[in-house]
């Protein structure tokens, strides 16, 4: 009898085991799938950022590019312009520069070679020795260093009116961009061809014709 009752016990102690397994597995299931849905049900209820279009308003592009000059530009996203503008500019400079440091070299000498109105005493020299850029030192008189005076002097000033009018081309060519940045290029554009029939008093008649319309996206 005992030989039958320990391997009956053995049996039923392990369907027993197998039965707490697999509910506990089973358990273990359902707690995850409902963790699982808890996660979704926050990730889908989680407000989602909506990405804004970038827009362009031409006037804050003209008052970038007046106030300093590629900023309107930069702004309309027209990277290739940068190096256009600041170069001009640099250009420009650099000739202004060149012209100016030449412009009071000269003014020095012509200033020592020119009758001072305030000291009727002084006595200018008929010539001076004005050494070039070259290396070289000539003999001028005061006309030759007038000369010289004014055309570096006017040189240096038609830079300044070219620097000028380079900022506002800057400032025009980002207005015009920006405005056709933000124009209407879509295919929303319609034409409508209509048939008219009027009449006309004098000539007791119908006139026939035809009407086109046009319908922009607004």
């Amino acid at each position: 009898m005992r030989h039958v009752i320990i391997p009956v016990f053995r049996a039923f102690m392990y369907f027993t085991l197998l039965f707490f397994c697999s509910w506990v597995s089973k358990a273990n299931v359902i707690a995850l799938d409902s963790v699982s849905k808890v996660k979704e049900v926050k990730v889908d209820s989680l407000p989602k950022k909506k990405t804004v279009p970038y827009k362009i308003i031409p006037r804050e592009a003209t008052l970038k590019s007046l106030m300093i000059p590629g900023w309107g530009q930069y702004y309309n996203r027209q990277y290739w312009k940068l190096p256009l503008v600041a170069g001009a500019f640099i250009t420009l400079g650099i000739i202004a520069n060149y012209n100016n440091v030449r412009y009071e070299k000269y003014r020095a000498y012509y200033y020592l070679a020119s009758p001072h109105p305030d000291d009727p005493s002084y006595v200018p020299p008929a010539t001076l020795a004005v050494p070039y850029e070259d290396g070289l030192v000539r003999d001028l008189d005061v006309n030759q260093l007038k000369r010289l005076n004014d055309g570096y002097r006017r040189n240096r000033d038609y830079t300044y009116i070219g620097m000028v009018l380079a900022w506002a081309f800057n400032v025009v060519d980002a207005n015009v961009s920006a405005h056709l940045k933000t124009f209407d290029v879509s295919d929303d554009i319609t034409l409508k061809i209509k048939p008219t029939f009027e009449y006309q008093s004098h000539s007791n008649g119908l006139v026939s014709g035809v009407s086109l319309s046009f319908n922009f996206k607004k």
